[in-house]
């Protein structure tokens, strides 16, 4: 390189304009480049050294010439440093705008993946392609969904970028700007021509995924624009199931004034309430129930009722049992409830299951009682609660044993003598 010329490509990388016109004056080449292939016009581009570059296009510089590392443009280096006026310019004098780079990638996909709208219009305006897609498959359109820039979603899908592209595994993206809970970008998306129900090798569709992330306002963005409520995915899961495992309650209500299936059932066998009483959701089986969800369906053998109970949910128990569950329900096993309750020592439960109606001297399979069970574990507190509401000391079970020969057998003195009071009463 002469000394002429690396002067010049050194004037124009710290911005020295005088130099600069002095060595183009005296014959420097308005293309030279460095040991990368870095030019002249590329290091005032990305700079924006706005005049500089004039002066090297005006000078004959090679506009679309690429450098060693990446195969960038001196357009494309103007796109990401945000140089609007050199974008301009350089589109003026017949750059190439669909260029790409080793990546694949052109002037208008960093643009859009910067979120630069003004230059992503003047590249488009200029005749970019919209729709070339880069080696990672992605278009300008998808970068700029990614990263959440909604102004430039808009300038693309007005341009008539494609909407509905998917990727391998079906994603769509509407899908990915409502898994990020990207509204704005959803809402430019939905004013195309875009498949609002398009599902992924999932199954899952844009509404399931904005259920599963919480975003409400998506959710009913994406049902005024008549998502279907009721889909299923592969797991035989509708938006409401995924709602209701998460505790999303605004986006329940939501689904179920848009008319979600409240007794669908997924393919394990769960209707939305009987999910809401396993996670202890007391607010959402309320709103359930208001719609029509059956308080007594049967899964496994297990109710709202008796899931909500052998999981220790007091309030929702509650909920159930104040809408009428049945306080005396049986698990197809034979197991009872209250007797479930009373092994695990859920004191709580237990009275609003007495204070509901439930038998307190019911039996299981080997004819033991509630009152025979909180004795042999050593339940103080569940004894006397029993005792208060009723609890037969004399029963025996299949053994011949009585509650108080099982508390003198397992060695609970304050027991037998809660027992013996009791017998003494009756």
């Amino acid at each position: 390189m002469s000394k002429n010329n690396a002067s010049l490509l050194e004037a124009a990388r710290s911005g020295d304009i005088k130099r600069v016109r002095t060595f183009l004056s005296t014959g420097a080449s308005a293309s030279v480049n460095d040991g990368d292939g870095t030019t002249a016009l590329m290091f005032a581009a990305n700079s924006g050294y706005t005049e500089i570059v004039k002066m090297l296009v005006e000078s004959g510089a090679n506009i679309d010439c690429k450098r060693k590392r990446y195969g960038l443009t001196a357009l494309m280096l103007a796109c990401a440093a945000k140089q609007l006026d050199i974008v301009r310019i350089l589109i003026s004098k017949g750059a190439n705008v669909n260029a790409v780079n080793e990546d694949g990638s052109t002037a208008l996909m960093i643009a859009a993946l910067k979120g630069y709208s003004s230059i992503v219009q003047a590249l488009i305006d200029a005749g970019a392609n919209v729709n070339l897609q880069d080696k990672d498959n992605d278009t300008a359109l998808e970068l700029a969904v990614k990263q959440g820039h909604s102004g430039v979603v808009d300038i693309l899908v007005k341009a008539g970028a494609d909407v509905n592209i998917q990727d391998e595994q079906g994603e769509t993206l509407l899908m990915l700007a409502s898994e990020q809970g990207y509204l704005e970008v959803v809402k430019a998306l939905l004013s195309s021509n875009i498949e609002v129900n398009e599902k992924n090798t999932d199954g899952d569709t844009a509404l399931s995924i904005a259920a599963a992330g919480g975003h409400t306002s998506i959710v009913e963005t994406l049902i005024n624009k008549g998502a279907d409520v009721n889909f299923q995915d592969n797991h035989g899961e509708t938006p409401l199931h995924i709602a209701v495992v998460e505790g999303f309650s605004e986006i329940v209500e939501l689904l179920l004034k848009a008319g979600a299936d409240v007794n669908k059932r997924n393919n394990l066998g769960d209707t939305p309430i009987l999910v809401a009483a396993l996670q202890g959701y007391s607010n959402i089986i309320k709103a359930l129930l208001e719609q029509g969800a059956d308080l007594e369906v049967r899964n496994l053998s297990e109710t709202p009722l008796t899931l909500a109970a052998i999981q220790g949910n007091v309030e929702t128990l509650k909920v159930l049992l104040e809408n009428g569950a049945d306080a005396n329900t049986q698990l197809q096993d034979g197991k009872i409830i209250l007797i479930e309750a009373t092994k695990r020592n859920f004191k709580t439960i237990t009275q609003e299951l007495l204070a509901h109606g439930a038998n307190v001297n019911c039996k299981d399979e080997n004819s033991a009682t509630a009152l025979m069970w909180a004795t042999s574990l050593g339940y103080v507190k569940l004894v006397e609660v029993l005792l208060k509401a009723g609890a037969d000391v004399n029963l025996k079970n299949r053994g011949g044993y009585t509650a108080l020969m099982l508390a003198e057998f397992n060695g609970y003195p304050s027991i037998v003598k809660i027992l013996k009071a009791a017998e003494e009463r009756e």
